[in-house]
């Protein structure tokens, strides 16, 4: 991915992005947002490929929003999708790379002592006790002493946590050891993403510790311990994707025939609204109703993972060999997730195939209260609603 704030060449300008450019950023993102959370790399790789054909002297400033949205992983994902390698990278043959068995059981042990920082009974701290005590017993039995001795500390440190005062003085010794295994993981799993599956579980209970210690545990330990903790967090934040996108699925409340419906998926994305100049407006229509709109129909017919995503929103057979033939189905419409009315472009990014009722009335009858009283030229700062993917709702 191109670092605009690095970058002297004429693509990619030196200057803070425009509001616009962030807008079309997430635009690509909601264009490949998955159901289940996460986004479609390869079709995420041919959103940032279009943005470098439209438009390449904002590009840089394009991808570099995109990335600032993404997840560590993610990112090393669609920078290999860009640069045309999808398979994972090869582990140099004299480097058995991490164990995710290992790893997976450093995360849980992990996961037990910050739970027995703010846990009042000695559970956890027992529990860690045994598994440390049995993980030194095995690498005794395959001659690792140095792994062994380094599980026999921990399963005493763990030991001293089950007495009250010793045991947060003990794990303030081990803080530095959690922040390690955190970023080795992550660094693991960005490495390679195979190692997803294996390690995410345990990141996640290592993170949900984390966030429920109490504020006032962490101001009782030492500076670094306290600064290892915040790395911590920082980490498995953006692994997850915290703070940068939505951790729900997003619900926006639209008004159809005066009654409130919930449209779910729907993101409130904060933009600058500029009604734009009416002829700029006229040749965007007329380009859409001439071409556009069925040159996205056919596109979404002819990408057989398209097709699948149509049939789970409940589009039967008829339905898809009209989109095929560029035709709209009946009760649906192509919908512009930024108007045209304002900024938003005629890029298949920006386009989404949507059922009209509740949705897409929800949807207009939102742009016309949001901004229906603009003049030419005025404009506002609103969150307008934008929904995800390429056909909305993804579900009957």
């Amino acid at each position: 991915m191109v670092d605009p704030a690095r970058s002297t060449g004429a693509d990619n300008p030196i200057g803070p992005p425009s509001p616009q450019l962030a807008t079309q950023a997430q635009l690509a993102i909601s264009a490949n947002r998955l159901p289940g959370g996460g986004v479609d790399v390869q079709g995420l790789a041919a959103s940032v490929e279009r943005v470098r054909q439209e438009n390449p002297q904002s590009a840089g400033w394009v991808e570099a929003e995109i990335d600032r949205n993404l997840t560590p992983v993610e990112r090393g994902e669609l920078a290999r999708a860009l640069e045309g390698d999808t398979a994972t990278p090869p582990t140099p043959a004299n480097d058995p790379g991490p164990d995710p068995v290992q790893l997976g059981l450093d995360l849980t042990q992990l996961a037990l002592d910050i739970t027995g920082i703010i846990e009042p009974t000695p559970i956890s701290d027992g529990s860690n006790t045994v598994i440390s005590a049995g993980r030194a017993i095995g690498s005794l039995f395959s001659g690792d002493f140095g792994d062994a001795g380094g599980h026999a500390l921990n399963g005493v440190l763990s030991a001293a946590g089950i007495i009250p005062y010793l045991g947060d003085a003990a794990k303030a010794g081990k803080v530095g050891k959690w922040a390690q295994t955190v970023s080795d993981s992550v660094a693991a799993v960005v490495a390679n993403p195979a190692l997803r599956g294996a390690l995410e579980p345990a990141l996640r209970q290592v993170k949900n510790a984390v966030d429920a210690i109490p504020q006032g545990a962490i101001d009782a330990l030492p500076a670094s311990a306290r600064d290892a903790i915040q790395r911590m967090k920082s980490q498995l934040d953006e692994f997850f994707g915290a703070g940068t996108r939505q951790a729900d699925e997003g619900v926006y409340q639209g008004t159809v025939r005066g009654q409130t419906v919930e449209l779910r998926g729907v993101d409130s994305v904060s933009v600058n609204y500029v009604k734009r100049d009416r002829v700029e407006y006229a040749a965007l229509r007329r380009d859409f109703d001439s071409t556009v709109r069925g040159d996205f129909l056919r596109d979404l017919a002819s990408d057989p993972a398209k097709v699948d995503a149509l049939r789970r929103a409940g589009l039967d057979q008829a339905a898809i060999d009209r989109i095929a033939s560029g035709r709209v189905p009946q009760g649906w419409q192509v919908h512009h997730k930024l108007p045209i009315d304002d900024g938003g472009t005629n890029s298949f990014d920006n386009l989404v195939l949507i059922n009209n009722d509740p949705h897409h009335l929800a949807l207009t009858n939102a742009q016309r209260t949001l901004v229906g009283d603009l003049a030419v030229g005025q404009s506002r700062q609103i969150d307008f609603p934008i929904p995800r993917g390429f056909v909305y709702p993804p579900t009957p």
